[in-house]
């Protein structure tokens, strides 16, 4: 029999905190394992499939078992998603480090036009993974969509980019 009042309310929150843990836990490893470059978008992709699962209730899911299966099903497609994102990054900020040295007019333009579209990567960044479990879009469109939610909804956007910098700041 369950308790009720404080004892229950702690007893949720500390099963939650273990859940997240465990999730986390999985990512790392399941990362790791995938040697970084081909795990880390598959197991995001598995990690927001199963922080879906719980928002829409099925809290009761197995985590190993449906991160697992997510991880395996979704590897290519979902490293596809991660190399492309990969290397758009590393364009761009290649790109910025080329121009930002250098003082001519033309430069600065490049620059700050660079900087601008390292802004629009990040938001699509943000946005593409929950996109891809949550919407079964075809393979292009995954980048545009989630350029266009990361646009028209600009305050949660704000509200994801200070919740990421707190982290990073953390």
């Amino acid at each position: 029999m369950r308790e009720k009042g404080v004892m229950a309310m702690m007893y949720g929150a500390c099963e939650a905190i273990m859940k997240i843990a465990w999730l986390n836990a999985l990512w790392v490893l399941f990362t790791l394992g995938g040697g970084v470059v081909f795990g880390w978008a598959p197991s995001t992709a598995a990690m927001f499939t199963v922080v879906r699962k719980w928002l829409l209730g099925r809290t009761d899911a197995p985590v190993f078992k449906t991160f697992y299966q997510t991880y395996k099903k979704e590897f290519f497609k979902t490293n596809g998603l991660g190399l492309i994102l990969l290397a758009a990054g590393t364009i761009l900020l290649v790109n910025y480090q080329f121009f930002r040295v250098r003082e001519d007019l033309f430069s600065i333009i490049i620059s700050y036009a660079t900087l601008m579209a390292g802004l629009m990567y990040v938001v699509v960044f943000v946005y593409i993974f929950p996109l891809y479990v949550h919407v079964q879009l075809p393979f292009a469109r995954y980048f545009s969509q989630a350029a266009l939610i990361g646009l028209v909804r600009p305050l949660t956007t704000a509200g994801m980019a200070a919740a990421g910098g707190f982290v990073v700041y953390v």
